[in-house]
């Protein structure tokens, strides 16, 4: 039980620990009791260090840049006031190849048109028979709007762009699907973090990968069904 209780007296580092004992030649008592101390004191630092790590690593995951958010915004307003952002895609001479099995198909289901673009672009640059690319770009309803007017006023030619919500599916919109089921049941786990991050890191009695755990259940990547609905790619894509 004896202990020295933080302040000036407990070593901050191996070097600082070494050179008091050195100075005072303390006993054996001592000697253990500022050892003990020490770790103790260089245990905590380095929980903390943690927790921060994980908890800046969240906060990061979870926001959205102002200029990506402003960017869908502009889309969106152009999507409803200019008719050349409204698109069919592809166009209706082009919708054969859709299910065409002698062109490469792709599947990108994305919320985030940025990103989406330059993988897309990416894609078809580096393609070999860039013509021979069909890439179907699946999206939420948030952001169909924004999506189908970035392709439309960016066209990829020569790929063949085809931009769906999935509020565009007969299957997502009737009956019962599982990943949804899924992710309803991920929902009430993740409700019994009462308090959100704050509190999650704020709890002093649990070990930093349970707190990182628990950080990672309520990251956008798990709440978002983009990221599972690559499962149900035989209903997306079905050339």
């Amino acid at each position: 039980q004896d202990e020295i209780q933080g302040g000036p007296e407990v070593p901050q580092s191996l070097e600082e620990f070494v050179a008091d004992i050195k100075d005072s030649r303390s006993d054996a008592k001592t000697f253990a009791i500022k050892l003990k101390s020490m770790i103790t004191l260089l245990e905590q630092t380095t929980r903390t260090a943690k927790i921060q790590e994980y908890l800046y690593r969240h906060v990061a995951s979870s926001s959205i840049p102002k200029q990506l958010h402003c960017l869908a915004l502009r889309l969106a307003n152009e999507h409803s006031t200019n008719a050349n952002a409204r698109l069919q895609l592809p166009s209706p001479e082009l919708v054969p190849s859709l299910v065409d099995n002698s062109f490469f198909h792709f599947v990108l289901a994305s919320d985030n048109v940025l990103a989406t673009s330059v993988v897309a672009s990416s894609l078809v640059r580096n393609s070999l028979h860039p013509e021979k690319v069909v890439l179907h770009i699946i999206t939420d309803r948030k952001t169909y709007s924004p999506m189908q007017a970035w392709f439309s006023l960016h066209p990829l030619t020569p790929a063949i762009i085809e931009v769906k919500g999935l509020h565009h599916f007969d299957w997502f919109t009737k009956g019962k699907v599982p990943v949804l089921e899924a992710m309803e049941k991920d929902q009430r786990v993740r409700s019994q973090f009462r308090g959100g991050s704050s509190a999650i890191v704020a709890n002093n009695s649990e070990k930093p990968k349970i707190i990182a755990a628990k950080l990672q259940a309520l990251s956008p990547k798990y709440n978002s069904l983009m990221n599972h609905i690559r499962i149900h790619l035989p209903e997306v894509c079905r050339s």
